[in-house]
């Protein structure tokens, strides 16, 4: 059952109109609320809860664990800037890099049912996130049907991302795997835009690389050394430089149908029309 509107709208309604479109503190917004919008448009009341999710962001430095494996999961956070990597630590000693986040994506969806950490997440760099307790966003999905669709799309879409990454790390070789890695990032990065971060410099170390791809040092070093001859890209101490996203793509063989946002209207229409029904129902 959906909120009645004029509970969920009323803690909206405190927020001013300028929290909305500008600074708060500080804090542009307005680039996280574009990201939500790539999937549907949002009406003022929307834009106004999604907004109070967001408080002033915490900042972490450079190679600092934010999270162990194990830790309390308590929290939902959004990168503002900078990046990160989720990864689990093995029994040998090794680990495996599950995932990069850039600025704008969501951390914390995959445990959201979860009372623990099923990964550690460490900053590539220094990052500052924004971050809500689950219990928050709970609410926001009882006040927003469109909302909470909007959310269950960005989850299905990480879902995505995951089986594109086994197929990734069983099916591929080596060049292929790197390639791949390296479009999909830069794509996200573009497709986010909120930080005003090049899509072609990615500072991620080769090691992180190796650990998420499941090779070894030696091998990423040769195969990079190969893509650089090609002039492809351009590895440096700061990550990597990607010199022609065109070839890599080729080189790869990279399909990027399971990153676009293609949400049916007629889904997100339907969701909308409950919507108003609802509150329709609710003023009566």
């Amino acid at each position: 059952m959906v909120a009645s509107p004029e509970r969920c709208y009323a803690s909206a309604s405190s927020v001013d109109d300028e929290f909305v479109i500008g600074y708060v503190g500080g804090i542009y917004l307005e680039s996280i609320l574009s990201y939500f919008e790539q999937y549907s448009e949002l009406d003022t009341p929307e834009r106004k809860m999604l907004n109070s999710l967001v408080g002033s962001p915490t900042l972490y430095r450079r190679n600092t664990t934010i999270w162990q494996y194990g830790d309390r999961s308590e929290n939902i956070h959004i990168v503002r800037s900078g990046w990160a990597y989720s990864y689990r630590d093995l029994e040998d000693g090794g680990r495996q890099v599950l995932d990069i986040y850039v600025p704008g994506d969501i951390i914390g969806l995959r445990e959201y049912p979860f009372k623990k950490r099923i990964t550690a997440l460490t900053a590539l760099r220094d990052t500052q996130m924004h971050s809500f307790p689950k219990a928050r966003l709970a609410e926001v999905f009882a006040c927003s049907q469109l909302i909470c669709n909007i959310f269950f799309m960005i989850a299905a879409q990480d879902q995505a991302i995951m089986l594109e990454r086994m197929i990734n790390l069983g099916r591929r070789s080596a060049r292929e795997k790197i390639a791949h890695f390296l479009v999909e990032i830069a794509r996200r990065v573009h497709r986010n835009s909120v930080s005003g971060d090049s899509p072609t410099h990615l500072p991620i170390p080769q090691t992180v690389m190796a650990d998420a791809l499941g090779l070894s040092a030696v091998h990423v070093s040769r195969t990079f050394r190969d893509l650089r001859e090609e002039g492809l890209v351009q590895p440096s101490s700061s990550g990597i430089e990607i010199l022609d996203l065109h070839r890599l793509s080729e080189v790869a063989n990279f399909d990027p149908s399971y990153l676009d946002e293609d949400a049916e209207d007629e889904i997100l229409g339907f969701v909308r029309s409950l919507s108003a029904s609802g509150d329709a129902q609710q003023r009566s």
